[in-house]
């Protein structure tokens, strides 16, 4: 998947359905968690994610590791 495409897919995937210039600037992140199998979780760069988080692959592709690593919490 190019980043193209990938910011295509974020705008797809958003369950909050967030403007994708919020994306661009790393203001929200979309992640998996297994707490909620099968559901795209988006979340805003100050939360906390949850201890299983994981990047979706366009999220992956865009901002590898920028939020989850800084800002995961148990």
């Amino acid at each position: 998947m190019s980043q193209d495409e990938a910011w295509l897919q974020l705008a797809r995937e958003c369950p909050r359905k967030i403007m994708g210039t919020l994306h661009r600037h790393g203001h929200y992140v979309h992640g998996t968690s297994s707490r909620f199998p099968g559901k795209v979780l988006c979340f805003h760069c100050d939360s906390p994610l949850p201890e299983d988080w994981t990047p979706t692959p366009a999220q992956a592709i865009v901002s590898p590791c920028r939020h989850g690593e800084a800002h995961a919490h148990s």
